[in-house]
């Protein structure tokens, strides 16, 4: 098991559901065998550029270990859900 740090920026639309879409990330990374030490909320944030035509994005930090091959399908899964504007995985150094 490696440690990681990922930080995903969700959509900031009202009608989304941030927290339930941080639920689903926290179990998606459990089903892949991996655990979740801690999530870092920061909110909902303006954006350096637009991004589907829309400036804020709602930022969420990961903290989590999971083995190196499973990475592939959580980026391969977050690229797919349709809140999930952009992910960037990086692995923490001890």
């Amino acid at each position: 098991m490696r440690k990681y740090e990922m930080l995903v920026i969700l959509e900031a639309a009202p009608e989304a559901d941030q927290a339930g879409e941080t639920a689903q990330i926290e179990e998606l990374i459990k089903r892949l065998g991996g655990t979740v030490s801690k999530t870092d909320v920061w909110g909902k944030r303006t954006l350096a550029y637009p991004i589907r035509k829309k400036s804020e994005g709602y930022y969420v930090l990961f903290n989590f270990e999971l083995e190196p091959a499973q990475t592939f399908e959580l980026r391969r899964v977050l690229g797919l859900r349709a809140n999930v504007y952009r992910q960037l995985v990086l692995v923490v150094d001890d």
